[in-house]
Formats: C-alpha cells, structure tokens, sequence
C-alpha cells in the first residue's frame, strides 16, 4: 500500500466565508423563491392556463440554456481592478431586485390567459438573465478560493445554512400567504417590495468583503468555442451532470409540489409534524455532511444523500396522504437536502480542479456556464412534467369570478397524480443519480494527490502575480521603497 497524502490545512478567512453566505443568501432567495412559486401564483391566484404555462418553461429552456455559456464566457474573461466576478455582484445587484419585483406585479389582468402567457415568460426573461449574470459569480468563487474538500464544504455550510433562511422563506411564506384562502394576502404584495430591494442591499454590501484569486486575470484569454470544447475533455464533469440536473429538480417540484400538496391533499390536517421533521432532517443532515465529508469523500457522501431522497420521496407517494405519516418521508428528504446541495457544490470544484490540470487554467465561469445548460433546464422540465403529469390525471384548474380565483374540488386519480408528480418521479431520478455516480473518478489516493498539487501550483501563481504587481509598480515591497529613495537622494 502507498502512503497516504497529507494535504496541508487550507485557511479560508471567516469573513470571506460569512459575506459568500450573506450574497449567496440574497441571490438564492431572488432566484428560488420565484421558481419555486410563481408556477403556482400564476395558475393558482392569477387564473392563468395551466398548459400555456407548461409551454411558457419550455420556451424559456431555451433562453435559459443559450444565455449561460454567454455570460459565463465574458465573466471568466473580464479583467479589472476588482476583479472578475465582483464587478457583476456589485452593479447587477438593484437591476436583480426590480426583476424580482416585476415577476409578482404583471401588467396582465387576471384570467387573461395570453397576457399572463407573455407576462410569465418575460418575467423569467429578466429575472433569468440576472440571476445567469450574479448566479455564476456564485457558482465560481467558492471553488476558487477554497481547494480541499474540508474548506470547500465549510464554505458550503456557511451558504446553506444561509440557504436554510432561502427554504424557510420559500416554504413558510407561500404556505402563509399564498395557500388556504381565495386571493392573495395583503402582507404578500409589501413583502415582495421589500424582499426584493432587501436582496438587492446585500448583494451590494457583501460584494466589499469578497475576495478574488486575482492571480486568475493573469491567464490569457481564450476562444468562446474553444472553452466550450475543452470542457469535453473532463469526464468527471459529464459524470457529474446527471446528479446536478437531478438535484436542480429537487427545488422547484419540492417548492411548487409542496402547495399543490397543501392545499389539495392535507390541506385539512395539521401541518406542523411534517415540517418540524424536515427542519430537524435539514439540521441533522448538515451536522453529518460537514464532519463525514473529509473521511468519506464528496462522493460517498453524495450518493449516500442521493439515496435518502430517494428513499423520502418514494415514501412520500405511498404514505403522503397521511400528514403524521408523512413526517417521516419529510425527514429523510431533509436530511438529503442539505447533503446533496453541499455534495454537488464541492464535487462541482473538484470537477474544476480537474480541469486545470488538463489545460492548466481556473475556468470557474465556463464550467457554470456548461453547467447551466445541463442542469438550469431542470427548473423548466421540472415545472413542465409537474403540470403535465396533474393535466394528464384529470386536474382541474381554479375558476375566476370577479377576479378572484377559487379551487376546485380534485378527484381520487388526481390526488393520486400529484403524488406521482410530488413524489415518485424524484424517486427515481435520485435513484439514478446515485447509481450514475459510481463511475465518477475523482475520489481515492490518486485524487489526494493531485489535489495536493493545485495547492502549490496556486500557491506559486499567487507568488508569480506578486511579482508581476511589483514589476509594474502597483504595489511596493520594503526593497523597491528602499531603492526608491536612494535614487531620489
């Protein structure tokens, strides 16, 4: 047997890791909370055709895969004195508010079913387009300030537990304000102002306590082809894909299922087990993830995730009709959770890490790019096969009168399909995830070492971009003041 590689303790400032959380935080809530709710909002409370709304995610899919490796590839060749990433938080950050705002505010009546058509689709336009623009630069620096596993997952707990404020938000306040009435909430429309100028605020503040491998801008540029073509090299990354897309449904049929579930299946019954278990789940699940993640690996540790949502969303289909029931699902869904998003953010790095070593530069961006088209049409799939499926099992949608919008009673098949929707299909796509995952070749020995190895190729290009300020005279050491002031006597 070979020796073991020990990898020298990597320090990543606590401050850095708390203003990642706090944007992470922000961008999370703009983007997850309309994804997750506005299919819902739409069909539900504004009277919208649910068929013209299936087909509005289809055609966005394809904005939605065309302007990532864009955006990306102009993030990643971006040269400036604060870096390549900060730019885009900073001065995107009031733009991706008034997105947010805009998609619960349409310019449509209600019950218009081709106006809200148009007015859906041009609010995931925009708030897309800033979510691709601020999103990647999240997606990027994580892996870029941190290498090993242990800091890399540290920094993704930092940004889920900022995350978990994201879930309670996305889950408490639509439950709240959006289910078990006829209309709106009144608190729903100031709340949304608010959240959306809020975010904006701490896009823009945590952007001054981010900081850049700045070494990065000294690589040269590249061909936008030529990017994309390199990324085909790195089987890791292709491996990878299919639990990211996978992962990527979770939220929206998660977020959208769980109202359909509310007020059509449970609506009836006590709420509170089912969501107390998958607060504990989501807590416990960090706690394991965190202090497993060296020892384990990042893939042991996803596929063990992967098969707990799995085993909680194919329980949820049998048993979910039952709210005592369905707190035990819910807890193995909670646990999952936390994992697999923590799982996917670090594996995402090494598949990164990877491809350094085969063309020797950090391409964070195109690697989010490329992502993207993988996994950003999940929230579109995961939206279209919902509302497909419920179609499919005789849902029938809300009635408007006098501009309000009232549920209509479901019959057993339906119900039965929601759960299908709900439950049963993650199931099995977490389940393939996991099995897909085995391939996977990052992990073991070998890894160790070359990841050993970034660390001191990155701390030697840290050293080389140094130099290279001095040379250039934007910064003075002792020995250039020194000779500065001999040449002026």
């Amino acid at each position: 047997m070979g020796e073991e590689t020990i990898i020298s303790e990597e320090y990543v400032p606590i401050s850095a890791k708390v203003n990642l959380s706090i944007g992470g935080f922000a961008n999370n809530v703009l983007n997850g909370f309309v994804f997750a709710n506005i299919t819902f909002y739409y069909t539900e409370k504004l009277g919208a055709d649910p068929s013209l709304i299936a087909i509005a995610w289809l055609l966005f899919a394809v904005w939605n895969t065309l302007n990532d490796p864009i955006i990306s590839y102009i993030i990643d060749n971006t040269r400036t004195k604060i870096g390549r990433r900060i730019p885009y938080i900073r001065y995107g950050s009031l733009f991706y508010g008034l997105a947010f705002i805009f998609c619960w505010f349409p310019i449509a009546s209600i019950g218009d079913d081709w106006g809200l058509f148009f007015n859906f689709l041009l609010a995931l336009f925009l708030l897309d387009t800033m979510f691709t623009i601020v999103g990647c630069c999240f997606y990027c620096l994580p892996n870029e300030v941190a290498i090993t596993a242990k800091q890399r997952a540290n920094i993704n707990l930092y940004m889920t537990v900022a995350m978990a404020g994201h879930v309670v938000l996305g889950i408490v306040l639509p439950i709240l304000l959006l289910t078990g009435q006829v209309g709106v909430h009144p608190l729903f429309f100031p709340l949304m102002v608010f959240i959306g100028l809020g975010c904006s605020l701490l896009l823009f503040i945590s952007s001054y306590g981010i900081k850049e491998n700045m070494f990065a801008q000294m690589q040269p540029h590249e061909g936008f082809f030529e990017g994309l073509i390199l990324t085909f090299k790195n089987k890791a990354f292709w491996i990878f894909a299919v639990p990211a897309f996978c992962v990527n449904l979770l939220f929206p049929i998660l977020q959208t299922g769980i109202l359909y579930y509310i007020d059509y299946i449970v609506g009836d019954q006590n709420m509170i087990p089912f969501l107390i278990t998958l607060l504990i789940g989501l807590i416990i699940g960090a706690i394991i993830t965190f202090t497993k993640i060296e020892s384990w690996g990042p893939k042991k540790v996803m596929m063990t995730n992967l098969i707990l949502l799995a085993l909680g969303f194919s329980l949820l289909f049998f048993i979910g009709r039952n709210v005592l029931a369905s707190a035990v699902p819910y807890g193995l869904i909670g646990l999952g959770i936390v994992g697999a998003v923590i799982g996917i953010g670090v594996i995402a790095g090494d598949c990164i890490d990877n491809d350094e070593l085969i063309t020797g530069k950090r391409r964070e961006a195109v690697y989010g790019g490329v992502n993207a088209i993988v996994t950003k049409p999940s929230m579109s799939i995961a939206n279209w096969i919902f509302l497909g499926v419920i179609e499919l099992f005789g849902f029938i949608e809300p009635i408007v009168v006098n501009d309000m919008t009232i549920k209509q009673p479901q019959s057993d098949l339906t119900l039965m399909g929601l759960l299908l929707a709900f439950g049963l299909i993650p199931a099995i796509l977490f389940l393939l995830s996991a099995i897909a995952l085995h391939w996977y070749p990052l992990a073991g020995p070998e890894w160790r070492k070359k990841k050993k190895y970034i660390m001191e190729l990155h701390d030697k290009k840290e050293k080389e971009y140094f130099q290279k300020l001095v040379a250039e005279g934007k910064i003075q050491t002792e020995g250039t003041k020194s000779k500065k002031k001999k040449n002026q006597s």
